[in-house]
């Protein structure tokens, strides 16, 4: 139902004494595609322990996520690595990225540069919200970022 949607918010994250605003989605598709591209690399062990550490709630969990990253990285080798692999593989990881980012924002740093160690390009930071709305046809436009908004329609 519309009226129970509730968009997800950036989380803040404090780096350098400067609140920068960060979209936890787009972080977390950039961590799952290093940690899959990495998952077929001579790297794999210590790549492994890393992700591991960053993804694990408690330190005496990860060992469990190590075995859950061995498990994911043998189903893609057994796959041949296809893309269609690589693409089931990192739908589950995106997932964890973004719940282990939004429960602790100070992540971003370990995530960062293991983005970038893997070549990838970490996403941009969202300093400010850009919103475009138009209507056509004697349509009405609602649009609010954050806040209380309250709309009155009056009927022609």
């Amino acid at each position: 139902m519309l009226s129970d949607y509730r968009p997800r918010q950036p989380v803040t994250v404090l780096e350098e004494d400067l609140v920068v605003g960060i979209d936890a989605s787009q972080w977390a598709v950039s961590a799952a595609q290093a940690l899959i591209a990495s998952m077929t690399t001579d790297l794999w062990a210590s790549t492994r322990d890393r992700f591991a550490r960053l993804l694990s709630r408690r330190p005496d969990a990860t060992e469990d996520v190590a075995e859950e990253l061995d498990e994911s990285r043998q189903q893609l080798l057994d796959a041949g690595a296809t893309d269609e692999a690589r693409e089931d593989a990192s739908t589950e990881w995106v997932s964890r990225f973004r719940r282990a980012l939004t429960r602790n924002p100070a992540l971003l740093n370990e995530l960062r540069s293991l983005i970038t160690e893997h070549g990838l390009e970490a996403p941009a930071s969202t300093d400010g919200v850009t919103q475009n709305v138009s209507a056509t046809g004697g349509g009405i436009v609602f649009n609010q970022g954050t806040g209380t908004q309250t709309n009155q329609v009056q009927a022609k």
